[in-house]
């Protein structure tokens, strides 16, 4: 690689680190481009090839923040949402996926109630998170002013939005395969007329037709619907960003590293766009604990944005896309561990905030405008136990630690409901032995009846402190469980803390 090509390289990791946030960095860059009056394009996009993952949204968190970062230097700013489901999908996927079969090459959005229901999932998880407009409608469409647009490659390819820079790419498709290295014919791909697939090969390029072979379908046909022809991914973003006028786009290291898109395409920008190439701003990968590789919607099992949302709220997960530097890889977990330190790290950030730390405060006002962020709340280790010895009454947790405490009570009681390991889950082998004294509960108790106690009620030698167990159900309802088990075997205030932190899981026992 020359020395030209190395400098062109690094230089995409460049940051000034004297600004409060990262951020800032992208932001101020753009301003200086594009001065005052011009509203700055942002420009997130993905491939619906499967559900979107924690690492998608790293994507769209980068986007959001720069967003966040040019409004509060006063300048005019907007969100572009782009979901590239105009990409073939691949042989193996449709042969591993049922719905997916028969549509081996085709497009993604041809797949349409598979790709709809993906594509409505995430704008709904980014609806919650804040970040899409509550105004925009099932598919992120809102009106002409807002600062968010929701686009739709396989939509916008077939009415032809492209065909005019379409058309300039394949009369240029000579000088453009030289400044990429490339074949000519290899710089685009046609989904064949009559089979809808991209199993094409080029025979011939001209400006308002193409000739090609297809090797699924066995036609060999010229077509003049220049939308069914698909530029390679280098040239594809880079119409895209022309046609949207894109000014600012997130994308992995991967796609920024040497001989990468971001890398390769700037020579189209420079000589023959004649035109900027979009501030790009790097990131990491997001890795899930245990996983070497990057997390993969297309093949499955990857954490989601609404997997986050159950058990944090919008401003926490936010911080932790925002807290360490966009070009730094991090890892997610659900686990203990992870999850109360998660929690422990945003209390930390808010007692920075308070005491007026400029970095903290930069982040507090990216990822948030409320005001109220900064009143001290009790550790998440603290709520966690007193769910459990309150046996997961979200209310009663909620009176003693006050409302302003009610998000994270609902957010430690789902995160023990789907990861949490409950005091009753394993049935102990012991028997319980004779515990009523004269038809009443001991007065005394000892450590045995104390264990016989929670062997009848719950079939589980321990529990949360007897006291508690008095404060959640009265001293007549403990007789009437203890006669419930003698009389019948049943053990109904198990019954009620399993529903009370599982709903319905009690009937399925």
């Amino acid at each position: 690689m020359s020395t030209s090509a190395r400098v062109g390289y690094t230089d995409l990791f460049k940051q000034d680190r004297s600004h409060p946030h990262w951020a800032y960095h992208y932001a101020q860059r753009l301003v200086e481009r594009h001065g005052p009056g011009r509203r700055v394009v942002i420009q997130t996009s993905m491939s619906p090839s499967g559900w979107f993952h924690v690492g998608n949204f790293r994507d769209t968190a980068c986007a959001y923040l720069v967003h966040r970062a040019l409004r509060r230097l006063g300048q005019d700013s907007l969100i572009l949402l782009s979901f590239d489901d105009y990409d073939p999908i691949r042989v193996s996927q449709a042969v591993e996926q049922p719905d997916l079969a028969g549509y081996g090459l085709r497009p993604l959005g041809a797949a349409t109630e598979r790709s709809t229901r993906i594509c409505r999932r995430y704008v709904a998880e980014l609806k919650r998170m804040g970040i899409c407009p509550a105004d925009a409608d099932a598919d992120g469409r809102t009106p002409a002013d807002s600062p968010w647009q929701t686009h739709y490659q396989h939509e916008r390819y077939l009415a032809g939005t492209y065909v005019p820079l379409q058309r300039r790419y394949l009369a240029g498709a000579g000088k453009l395969a030289k400044l990429l290295g490339q074949a000519p014919e290899h710089l685009f791909s046609v989904y064949c007329e009559q089979c809808g697939r991209g199993a094409t090969r080029n025979l011939r390029l001209g400006r308002d037709r193409v000739r090609y072979a297809c090797a699924s379908c066995g036609a060999l046909t010229t077509t003049r619907r220049i939308e069914l022809v698909k530029p390679s991914w280098a040239l594809d973003w880079t119409l895209r960003v022309t046609h949207e006028r894109i000014d600012c786009e997130p994308a992995g290291q991967d796609h920024c590293s040497a001989g990468s898109t971001m890398d390769r395409t700037r020579v189209i920008y420079r000589e023959y766009l004649r035109a900027h190439q979009p501030v790009i701003v790097p990131y990491g990968l997001v890795r899930q604990f245990g996983d070497r590789g990057k997390v993969s919607g297309s093949r499955g099992g990857g954490m989601t944005l609404g997997d986050l949302m159950r058990v944090m709220p919008p401003r926490l997960i936010l911080f932790l896309y925002g807290r360490p530097n966009c070009l730094s890889d991090f890892r997610l977990s659900l686990e203990f561990a992870a999850f109360l330190s998660y929690y422990d790290a945003y209390d930390r950030f808010l007692a920075k905030v308070r005491a007026g730390d400029r970095r903290a405060v930069a982040l507090h006002d990216l990822i948030t405008d409320e005001n109220d962020e900064t009143v001290r709340l009790p550790g998440m280790r603290a709520v966690l136990g007193l769910l459990q010895t309150h046996c997961y009454d979200v209310e009663r947790v909620t009176a003693v630690l006050g409302q302003a405490a009610a998000e994270r009570v609902r957010h430690a009681h789902a995160w023990l409901a789907a990861h949490g390991r409950c005091w009753i889950d394993q049935v102990a082998e012991a028997e319980p032995g004779d515990l009523l004294v004269g038809g009443d509960l001991p007065e005394r108790w000892t450590r045995e009846s104390y264990r016989t106690l929670y062997l009848t009620l719950f079939g589980t030698e321990a529990g949360p402190p007897l006291r508690r167990l008095e404060e959640v159900f009265d001293r007549a309802e403990l007789v009437a469980a203890v006669h419930a088990y003698r009389d019948r075997g049943d053990r109904p205030l198990r019954d009620r803390v399993l529903a009370q932190l599982r709903p319905g899981e009690s009937d399925a026992r």
